[in-house]
């Protein structure tokens, strides 16, 4: 024992006064719970962009991440999913920061699908972020892109789910995506905060959003800063060229070839350039990070009623009030993640929040 000991006649026969004195005062922990992140990607499990993207997540406080991905690249498969044949789902322990891993050979829409809501990870999630992709999903590229359709799929099933691209398709090593994945754990960071304080927030992005984010080549001391965009219409033009070579993986899986069999490749042929002020693609070149809150619907008949302020259905005035709770939630991750980072944020100009009805 510390100390001396007491004669027998100093010790206090009130054993529950005793108790009092020297015990402290009970402390009351509420420990919150950890908040779930589920990382896909189009680019495969081993892709530099997702590696580079777990590790930043894993170092914010409170956050578990869990990824599911591909086991090999499926660039450009858009919201495609897998029907007629079974998957395949095998643990992929390699993944570090991962709390758990696993490759499925299926499309980006079919690996969150499965970790939503099949018995991979017997979890909730609170987000899913899927990325970093090597290159830019701006303007109508999102239409085609495999990381936009994991992040998609997250948010037709209620989901907040965030989409990360960076502007580079020459970003091979896990070096190239540090200022990209820093960027990423400020956005993830921002936007978790944003659904913990204002449950508004997570009922409008609960209802079908996704965060749609771009990041420019280079530093984050050469970005101008992180700005609310609307999506552009800029995509590139294919230029297919026939080809000649010796049938391997990479040519088209045909029963048959036959002497009038003929194999093309689609290349990237010349690019529709989208300068207009406030889109995507023009903040990204502007050297800005982008941040476009992008809908689930696309009806243009709808939408024109919501604009007029009137609809044959009657809920557009309940549809607009989630429009503007959507950009508003959008604009906060804009201004807490530029502020994270030290930048100016731009875009978010006049949007109010909290949204008022």
């Amino acid at each position: 024992m510390s100390g001396p000991f007491l004669p027998l006649a100093a010790v206090h026969t009130d054993a529950s006064a005793a108790r009092t004195a020297a015990a402290p005062p009970a402390v009351q922990r509420h420990t919150m719970p950890p908040q779930r992140v589920l990382v896909s990607n189009d680019d495969g499990i081993n892709a530099p962009g997702l590696r580079a993207l777990v590790l930043a997540l894993s170092k914010l406080e409170g956050v578990e991440v869990y990824v599911c991905a591909p086991s090999e690249e499926r660039s450009g498969q858009s919201h495609a999913i897998t029907l007629t044949r079974y998957l395949s789902c095998h643990p992929h322990p390699e993944v570090q920061g991962a709390v758990e891993a696993y490759a499925v050979d299926g499309t980006p829409a079919d690996t969150v699908m499965l970790a939503l809501h099949g018995p991979v990870f017997g979890v909730q999630f609170d987000l899913v972020v899927s990325g970093i992709n090597r290159g830019d999903n701006c303007g109508l590229h999102i239409t085609y892109s495999g990381t936009v359709g994991a992040a998609r799929e997250a948010a037709c099933k209620g989901v907040p789910s965030v989409a990360l691209s960076l502007d580079s398709h020459m970003a091979r090593r896990l070096d190239d995506y540090t200022a990209s994945s820093r960027l990423a754990a400020a956005v993830v960071s921002a936007l978790l905060a944003v659904l913990a304080e204002a449950p508004e927030a997570l009922s409008d992005m609960s209802e079908g959003l996704v965060l749609n984010v771009n990041v420019p080549a280079g530093g984050l001391e050469q970005m101008r800063g992180v700005k609310l965009t609307h999506q552009g219409t800029g995509c590139f033009f294919p230029s297919w060229r026939e080809v000649h070579e010796r049938q391997g993986p990479h040519m088209a899986q045909v029963e048959e070839h036959t002497e009038a069999t003929r194999l093309f490749r689609n290349y990237a042929g010349g690019y529709r350039q989208d300068g207009t002020e406030g889109s995507d693609m023009a903040a990204v070149s502007g050297g800005w990070a982008s941040i476009t809150p992008l809908g689930l619907r696309s009806d243009m008949l709808f939408k024109t009623r919501i604009a007029h302020g009137s609809s044959n259905s009657g809920v557009s005035a309940v549809q607009e009030r989630h429009a503007r709770g959507c950009v508003a939630a959008a604009a906060q991750v804009v201004q807490r993640a530029a502020a994270a980072l030290g930048m100016e944020a731009a875009g978010t100009e006049g949007v109010e929040w909290p949204v008022v009805d």
